[in-house]
C-alpha cells in the first residue's frame, strides 16, 4: 500500500476532521495553540505543474492528516474548556485503564507504570499533543495508548530477565501490543516498535 493510500484509508484529513466535528479551523489551531488539541500526525505537501500551449501553471498545497480519534477528542474539547481540564480528563482515562490492564494480569514493575505514573502520564500526554500516538497506534484512543506501552515494558521486562521466563504473559503482552500497535507505512517499518517487538516470529 502507497503512503497516500494508507493516510487516506487509516486517518481523517483536517477538511474531513472539521466536518465530522463541526468546528472550524480558528477553533482547532485555538485549541492547539493552548495545548489541548493533537497537532496533525502527517503533513503531505503537493506540488502540481500545469503546461499548456497558453500558459504554464503551478500550485502547491499540503494536507495534514489526524488520527481517527481526534474527532472524539475535538467533541470533548466543548466540555473541558481549559488545558488543565484537558490533560485531566487525558490522565483518567489513562488511569483508568492501566487499571483495568492490571486486573487482567497485565503488569510489570517498571517504576514508569508505578511510583513514577504521574511524571510518565505528563510525558504521554506531550505525546499525544504532538500527534506522536496518532502515528503509531490504530486511531490515537488513549486506551490504546495505554496498551501499547505497558506491553512494550512487559515485554522489555521478560526478555531482559531470565528469571521471569513466563511464556503465557510474554504472548499476552505481544496480543496487546498487536492490537494496538499501527500497522505503519513501508517506509516507517523498519525500527518501528512493531518491526521491533512483534516482526517476524509473532502473528496473532
Amino acid at each position: 500500500m502507497n503512503i497516500q493510500d494508507y493516510l487516506q484509508s487509516r486517518f481523517l484529513n483536517e477538511e474531513q476532521l472539521l466536518t465530522a466535528t463541526e468546528c472550524t479551523l480558528l477553533q482547532l489551531q485555538q485549541w492547539q495553540a493552548e495545548r489541548m488539541a493533537p497537532q496533525p500526525s502527517y503533513y503531505v505537501s503537493f506540488s502540481l505543474n500545469c503546461r499548456s500551449v497558453l500558459a504554464e501553471h503551478q500550485q502547491h498545497r499540503q494536507v495534514r492528516y489526524y488520527a481517527i480519534a481526534t474527532a472524539d477528542w475535538l467533541r470533548l474539547l466543548t466540555k473541558h474548556n481549559n488545558a488543565r481540564a484537558a490533560f485531566g480528563h487525558f490522565k483518567a482515562q489513562y488511569k483508568k485503564r492501566l487499571q483495568a490492564l492490571n486486573v487482567l494480569g497485565v503488569s510489570t514493575s517498571d517504576g514508569r507504570f508505578n511510583h513514577g505514573l504521574d511524571a510518565h502520564i505528563q510525558q504521554e500526554w506531550q505525546h499525544f499533543l504532538q500527534g506522536t500516538y496518532g502515528l503509531c497506534t490504530q486511531t490515537g484512543r488513549i486506551a490504546e495508548i495505554v496498551d501499547k506501552e505497558l506491553a512494550i515494558a512487559v515485554i522489555d521486562e521478560l526478555s531482559a530477565n531470565i528469571d521471569l521466563p513466563d511464556c503465557d504473559r510474554l504472548k499476552q503482552a505481544k496480543v496487546l501490543l498487536d492490537k494496538a500497535c499501527a500497522p505503519f507505512p513501508e517506509h516507517e517499518y523498519p525500527g518501528s516498535s512493531r518491526q521491533k517487538y512483534l516482526h517476524p516470529e509473532f502473528t496473532t
